[in-house]
C-alpha cells in the first residue's frame, strides 16, 4: 500500500533529530513505492544468493532470518506473480524462521521484510509485507511474499565482497538461549564474532494502535548497516548490550521510527568467511544527543540492543567471500568510536564552560609539518602523552547534509571535531600547549591549518616565531587519552604491563622501549620534554626506536625535546630511514639504520626489563608488534596511542 505519511514513531525519531520540519524530509516517505517495481522483481530473482529477512516470533520479537537456495546461487527466488516473491529456500537447525513458520495460519497474514543487496556492487532493494503462502518439510521452506512496500535502500555503507556459492555446508548450532535472564552474558565468543563484523542486518518491527491501524498498518522492517570492522561494539560491564551507531543516511529513519514506536530489535551478523551466523533479538532504544554521547564519547545518535535471546550456528551460509580475497571498506565509513566503559578517560568541558584555543605561534618544519602552540581560556591538564580534543568549526565550518558525496565521502560524518596528541605542554604556563602534526591529503582540518602555516611563512616569516596571537581561535572540547609514563617512576615493570616481573638493573631507573612511525612520535616529544619537570631523581634508559621518511624534521625536533629534558635521561635514539640522517648533540647515542625495520630487529637481550610504548599509522603498528612478539614481547604488554591521524 501507498504510504500517506510518517507515523509516530518516524515523527518521533525526526522530531529528535530536528529534521521533522524540513521539507526535504517531511516527504521522502513519498519515495516508498506501494507495489514491486519490475526492476526490484528482476533483481530479486536473478541476482541475489541470500536474502536477509525479519519475522516475528511468538512473543512479538523481530528475528532476523537468511534465506538461500540449497545450492547457494542466485534463482532460489521466483518473481512470475504480480507483486509476489516466491522462494524455495534451505533451513538449518537454529534458524529463527523454523520456529517463527509455525505461527503462520492461512487465514492470517504473517509479517515479513526482506532486504536484497548485490554484494560486488553495492546494489540493493528491500521490501516489507507478508507471507501467503507457506510449506515447510524436509529442511525446506517454501513461500510466497506479498509485496505492499518497496524502495531501494541506501548503498553508502556497504563493503564490497567478492562472493561464491558453497553448497556443501554443515550447519549445527554452536550456542542457543532464547530466552536471557536477567543474570546471563552473551558468550565471549559471541562478543568477539560481533565486534570483529563489518556489516549487521537490523529487523524492526511497528505494532500499530488500533486506532491508527488504517493508515499506518502494523509492519515489520529491514535494513543493512556497515561500518569497518568493529563499529559495534558490546557494553563490557554487562556483556550483552550492543551499540549501533547511526551515521548520516538517506534520513528516511525508517527502523529507528520503528523503534521509537515499537522498542524492539534483531541484529544477524554473518561470517563471509566461515558461513556461521549470528542471530540475536532484544529490547531497543534510540539514544540521541547528550544520552548518546554519555555511552559512546563524540556519538550524537545511535541504537541500543539489550539482548533478550541469540543463536550462533556454525557453517550455515551456502555463500561464503572468495578465498585470497577481502571486503572493500566503503569510504563513507567513519572511524571507530568505542564506548565510554572502553575508551581511555575523557575529560570533558561542559557547555557552561567553553574553553577556547588562540593560536599564537606556528613553526613550520617543512611544507606538510607544522606545530602549532595555542593559548588556552582556562588551566589545562595534560599529562605527557596525552591527547587534546578540539572542534575546529570556527576555521573550517560544520558541513551542511549530503546524502553522497563522491568527490569526498568523508564529509557527510565530520563533525570538525578533532583529537591531536599534544606535542609540548608547558608546565610553567598550563594554558599553553602545541601540536606537531601533519597535513592528511585532503584533510578538511589538516589542510586549512597548514596553508595557514605556509601563507605566514611566505608573507610574514617574523609572525611564525613571534608571540603575538594569530587570530584563529577554536573550541576546546576537553582532554583524553591513557598512553602515560608511569605514574611510579622507582618500581620494577609489573606483571601487569609486561606479563613478568624483571628488576631493573640501575637503581632508580626506569628502562623503556619507545617506537614511532612518523608522525606518531608526537607523545614521545611531549614525554621527553616533561622529564625535566619531574621532581624526583629517577634516571631514565630510553630506547627510541624511530622509522620515517622525514629524518631532516624529526631527528631535529627529538634532540629539542631531549634537550628540554634534564640530564636525568639516557637517550639511544635508532633511526631507520632511505634519506640521510642528520647529527645530534653529543648528549644522545644516534644509530643510524637505511630502509625499513627488519621483521627479526627486536632481540630479547635488549628488550630485558624495557616497558614498550608504541605509536604509529595502523599498519605499521601491527608490523611492529609482530616483531615485538618474534622478541618474546606479548602483544598484551605493548602499550599504543591508540588515536588515528
Amino acid at each position: 500500500m501507498a504510504l500517506s505519511g510518517w507515523h509516530r514513531g518516524e515523527n518521533e525519531i525526526h522530531r529528535k533529530l530536528n529534521t521533522f520540519d524540513d521539507y526535504a524530509v517531511s516527504n521522502l516517505y513519498m519515495h516508498i513505492d506501494g507495489e514491486l517495481p519490475p526492476e526490484h522483481a528482476e533483481f530479486h530473482s536473478t541476482r541475489l544468493p541470500f536474502l536477509p529477512v525479519t519475522t516475528l516470533d511468538d512473543t512479538g520479537r523481530p528475528w532476523g532470518s537468511i534465506l538461500a537456495g540449497e545450492d547457494g546461487q542466485p534463482g532460489f527466488i521466483d518473481a512470475s506473480r504480480y507483486n509476489t516473491l516466491s522462494l524455495d529456500a534451505k533451513l538449518w537447525d537454529g534458524e529463527p524462521l523454523v520456529e517463527n513458520s509455525k505461527l503462520f495460519k492461512h487465514d492470517e497474514s504473517m509479517l515479513i521484510a526482506g532486504i536484497g543487496i548485490e554484494f560486488p556492487t553495492r546494489r540493493r532493494n528491500k521490501f516489507a509485507g507478508f507471507i501467503s503462502t507457506l510449506e515447510q518439510a524436509e529442511g525446506k521452506l517454501q513461500l510466497d511474499l506479498r509485496v505492499t512496500q518497496a524502495i531501494g535502500n541506501c548503498p553508502k555503507y556497504i563493503n564490497v565482497r567478492d562472493l561464491i556459492p558453497y553448497p556443501h555446508t554443515t550447519p549445527r548450532i554452536a550456542y542457543q538461549q532464547t530466552q536471557l535472564s536477567p543474570d546471563d552474558r552473551l558468550p565471549d565468543e559471541a562478543i568477539s564474532f560481533i565486534i570483529a563484523s563489518d556489516t549487521v542486518f537490523l529487523g524492526t518491527t511497528y505494532s500499530a494502535f488500533d486506532q491508527e491501524a488504517i493508515r499506518f498498518p502494523s509492519h515489520v522492517g529491514i535494513n543493512q548497516r556497515g561500518g569497518r570492522p568493529g563499529f559495534i561494539r558490546v557494553v563490557p560491564s554487562d556483556g550483552r548490550t550492543v551499540v549501533l551507531p547511526d551515521f548520516s543516511g538517506n534520513r528516511f529513519m525508517t527502523s529507528l521510527g520503528n523503534i521509537e514506536a515499537t522498542p524492539l530489535a534483531s541484529l544477524t551478523f554473518v561470517d563471509f568467511a566461515s558461513g556461521d551466523i549470528l542471530y540475536l533479538t532484544g529490547e531497543a532504544q534510540n539514544l540521541v544527543g547528550s544520552d548518546a554521547l554519555k555511552l559512546m564519547p563524540f556519538q550524537k545518535t545511535l541504537t541500543t540492543i539489550y539482548v533478550t535471546g541469540y543463536t550462533l550456528v556454525r557453517d550455515a551460509l551456502p555463500v561464503r567471500q572468495r578465498n585470497g580475497t577481502s571486503a572493500e571498506k566503503s569510504p563513507y565509513s567513519p572511524p571507530i568510536r568505542l564506548l565510554a566503559e572502553e575508551a581511555p578517560p575523557v575529560s570533558l568541558f561542559k557547555q557552561a564552560d567553553e574553553a577556547t584555543a588562540l593560536l599564537s605561534r606556528v613553526d613550520l618544519h617543512n611544507p606538510s609539518i607544522a606545530t602549532f602552540t595555542w593559548d588556552s581560556s582556562v588551566d589545562l591538564q595534560i599529562k605527557p602523552g596525552q591527547a587534546i580534543i578540539m572542534d575546529m568549526s570556527p576555521l573550517v565550518g560544520v558541513p551542511a547534509y549530503r546524502h553522497m558525496a563522491p568527490g569526498k565521502p568523508t564529509s557527510v560524518n565530520d563533525d570538525s571535531i578533532r583529537t591531536w596528541t599534544v606535542s609540548s605542554s608547558h608546565p610553567s604556563n598550563p594554558r599553553s600547549f602545541s601540536l606537531t602534526m601533519r597535513e592528511k591529503p585532503g584533510g578538511a582540518v589538516t589542510g586549512p591549518l597548514l596553508a595557514i602555516a605556509r601563507k605566514l611563512d611566505a608573507l610574514m616569516p617574523q609572525a611564525m616565531s613571534d608571540s603575538r596571537p594569530l587570530n584563529l581561535r577554536v573550541k576546546i572540547v576537553g582532554v583524553t587519552g591513557d598512553f602515560l609514563l608511569p605514574s611510579d617512576s622507582t618500581s620494577s615493570v609489573s606483571d601487569d604491563e609486561l606479563g613478568l616481573m624483571v628488576p631493573l638493573t640501575m637503581p632508580n631507573a626506569k628502562k623503556m622501549l619507545w617506537v614511532a612511525g612518523g608522525i606518531g612520535l608526537t607523545p614521545f616529544l611531549s614525554m621527553l620534554k616533561a622529564f625535566g619537570s619531574f621532581g624526583n631523581t629517577t634516571q631514565w634508559d630510553i630506547r627510541f626506536v624511530l622509522a620515517t621518511s622525514e629524518p631532516d624534521v624529526l631527528v631535529p625536533l627529538v634532540a629539542e625535546a631531549f634537550g628540554e629534558g634534564g640530564s636525568r635521561v639516557g637517550l639511544t635514539l635508532e633511526v631507520f630511514s632511505k634519506k640521510d640522517i642528520p647529527d645530534v648533540h653529543e648528549g644522545i647515542v644516534l644509530r643510524r639504520h637505511v630502509g625499513r625495520m627488519p621483521p627479526d630487529f627486536f632481540h630479547p637481550p635488549e628488550l630485558e626489563g624495557r616497558e614498550v610504548y608504541l605509536c604509529g599509522s595502523p599498519d605499521f603498528e601491527k608490523a611492529v608488534v609482530a616483531a615485538l612478539e618474534r622478541g618474546g614481547v606479548p602483544k598484551t604488554a605493548v602499550r599504543r596511542e591508540g588515536f588515528e591521524y
